[in-house]
């Protein structure tokens, strides 16, 4: 599929991110990053990654699950895009790549987006009413939403987001230091972050957290049932009442 150029006169959302950095602009999405939310360990925010900084990403990999290896190559079985890439290729979502012939993803304990939100927001009808959701979300998005509100991270690799390091076990720690009854996987696409939302929703469920999903549901059907034996409720966003506008807008 070809991309559309900018009409006259307006520039890509890429421009626009480089313009504002050159101007010092500092650019947040509907998630902001809150560091004083967090507990000590695990607080501080990790430096800008650039293109010269590939080897640090890999310290937020890990294997990815719903795969298969096809000879070289590997086929994502996430969602119905079923990526499949060669050694260094990246996924459509932009957070998965083929190294050495296994399938790993980029967007494991580096959340660009931690905040609380009342549980209203996701939003979710009479769920924990009236409580807190501790909420997170990594960069990439399974979507191209032109009209998506967080795009400053949707539509973002991990290496070009501001990032925390937040592994599952302290994302769960501090949703219970912080007086929170659930945790959202939100602001972006949980699935393009998927083991990172399974591994914390399973430790959550086990310590008494609720996990909430707010997602396109793009989602294959075996990655889906394995996850909902830890989720609590889902918030699916419809894009369009119709094929037309889905295909318009968020194809």
């Amino acid at each position: 599929m070809k991309k559309k150029k900018p009409r006259s006169g307006r520039i890509s959302r890429r421009e626009f991110l480089k313009k504002a950095a050159v101007a010092g602009i500092g650019l947040t999405a509907g998630g902001v990053i809150l560091s004083k939310l967090l507990s000590k360990e695990g607080s501080q925010a990790n430096s800008l990654f650039n293109e010269s900084s590939g080897t640090e990403l890999w310290k937020w990999s890990k294997e990815a699950y719903h795969y298969v290896q096809l000879g070289a190559s590997v086929k994502c079985r996430v969602c119905p895009h079923e990526c499949l890439l060669r050694e260094g290729e990246r996924s459509f979502c932009r957070n998965k790549t083929n190294k050495d012939g296994r399938l790993y993803t980029l967007a494991y304990g580096n959340p660009c987006s931690v905040h609380t939100d009342p549980v209203e927001k996701k939003p979710l009808y009479h769920f924990l009413p009236t409580s807190l959701a501790f909420s997170i979300a990594t960069a990439g998005c399974n979507f191209r939403c032109l009209n998506c509100q967080n795009w400053e991270i949707s539509q973002s690799s991990p290496e070009e987001t501001e990032n925390l390091d937040l592994m599952p076990e302290k994302v769960v720690d501090n949703a219970i230091s912080n007086h929170c009854k659930s945790i959202a996987y939100t602001y972006s696409e949980p699935t393009a972050f998927y083991e990172y939302m399974y591994d914390t929703s399973r430790i959550a469920r086990n310590r008494g957290i609720k996990n909430v999903v707010v997602t396109n549901g793009y989602m294959n059907t075996a990655p889906l049932e394995d996850l909902s034996a830890c989720i609590d409720a889902v918030q699916l966003d419809l894009k369009g009442f119709s094929e037309d506008s889905y295909n318009r807008l968020n194809a």
